[in-house]
């Protein structure tokens, strides 16, 4: 049974109830750096929600697929969507929907991550098998949700977040949320909170500090309350180029007492000379630089370190087997590309950084791995403030 998959401790819901461009609501959270948005539309007319949804996803792939869009409801609008070349992360679908298995056989939508809502144990034990994340609630009643199903209370969440969880199924919680929510509906097993009002006010009002605040204090209380590494194991950090990874396992690994290794380093090591002159003498070849990742990493595995994968790295099925075999955890630095482009574009050691372009292309097509695993939001934090938050989300 596959791995289930991780979803960051916000997830916001665009409100087409607010005067700004929904498309607008989902750049400015962006910005603020959240990874995952649902573009949910609702009342808006059909051709309204396809052109602020095309414009969303295509401000999204010129910035590396950031940030990862899911669309509420519409399989209409993903399939347009999938057909310009711009299928998003997800779709999410309702209890009245097209079901996701059927939905999963459309031209161009098999690649999507599907999620549900689910509001009662029978709709938690048989939940469509395509789906790999759920909806849990409401919680309380919503302003936004007129038609929400009875509430349910903590105890009901954490019902339904055990039962999805016996299914790898991710569990968001859902309805009326607020940050003062976040410490109870992580103990009660939700990977997520999806926030739609608390969020939409602050993009409305444009306060990015505040956005921004909001997601590092979710991401601090679920760190504290849901460990991803074992003191005697082992970690390995993937992410894009610029992201931090290096920084990061050293100072991690200073805490842990433990060996840091960055892998581009080791193979820089081995080879006597420095990526850029590796990349050259193979003239440009990305695939033989590869193999040398794989054959140089079991040595790096042999006893607990934290190990900075290079951005390519992880995109391989030899990497993460290799590492599945370890036990080892993975997490996925989650930086926004635009931050990490400004600082490795004028680099001269980063060989596959010197166009914006194709810079973005690369981390649009490795955002697919990196999005199911554990993220590390950096937020703008100083690489010592980051470590100690994950040094809080190892179990001793």
């Amino acid at each position: 049974m596959n791995k289930m998959i991780q979803i960051p401790p916000l997830y916001p819901i665009t409100d087409a109830s607010l005067e700004l461009p929904l498309s607008e609501q989902v750049r400015r959270f962006a910005i603020a750096n959240f990874p995952i948005i649902q573009f949910r539309a609702k009342l808006m007319p059909v051709n309204d929600q396809w052109r602020e949804l095309r414009e969303t996803l295509l401000q999204a792939s010129e910035n590396g697929g950031w940030p990862l869009i899911v669309i509420n409801d519409r399989a209409d609008l993903a399939l347009l969507a999938a057909n310009e070349g711009i299928a998003p992360w997800g779709l999410h679908l309702g209890q009245t929907d097209i079901p996701a298995s059927i939905a999963a056989r459309l031209p161009g939508l098999n690649k999507l991550h599907f999620g549900a809502s689910t509001h009662n144990p029978n709709e938690w034990s048989s939940i469509d098998p395509a789906c790999d994340h759920a909806g849990v609630g409401p919680l309380r009643a919503t302003q936004t949700k007129r038609d929400h199903d009875e509430i349910i209370g903590f105890e009901g969440l954490a019902m339904g977040c055990a039962a999805l969880r016996s299914q790898n199924i991710a569990p968001i919680a859902i309805g009326g949320l607020t940050m003062d929510d976040a410490l109870p509906c992580f103990q009660a097993g939700a990977e997520s909170l999806a926030m739609t009002r608390a969020l939409s006010q602050l993009a409305l009002s444009d306060d990015q500090y505040q956005l921004t605040e909001y997601l590092w204090q979710a991401q601090k209380i679920k760190c504290a309350e849901k460990k991803i590494l074992r003191k005697d194991s082992g970690l390995v950090i993937v992410g894009g180029s610029g992201a931090g990874k290096t920084t990061l396992a050293m100072r991690l690994a200073l805490r842990l007492g433990i060996e840091a290794i960055d892998l581009d380093s080791r193979i820089s090591q081995k080879a006597g000379k420095p990526i850029a002159e590796i990349f050259t003498e193979y003239n440009g070849d990305e695939a033989l630089f590869r193999t040398l990742e794989v054959e140089c990493l079991p040595e790096c595995l042999e006893r607990p370190a934290v190990l900075a994968l290079g951005a390519g790295a992880w995109q391989q099925e030899a990497i993460r087997g290799l590492v599945k075999k370890t036990g080892w955890a993975a997490c996925w630095l989650a930086e926004n590309p635009n931050t990490a482009w400004e600082r490795v574009k004028t680099d001269p050691d980063r060989p596959l950084a010197r166009d914006r372009a194709e810079f973005m292309q690369r981390w649009r097509s490795r955002m697919e791995e990196w999005s199911v695993l554990p993220s590390l939001l950096p937020l703008g934090r100083k690489p010592d403030e980051l470590a100690d938050l994950v040094f809080r989300a190892i179990q001793l």
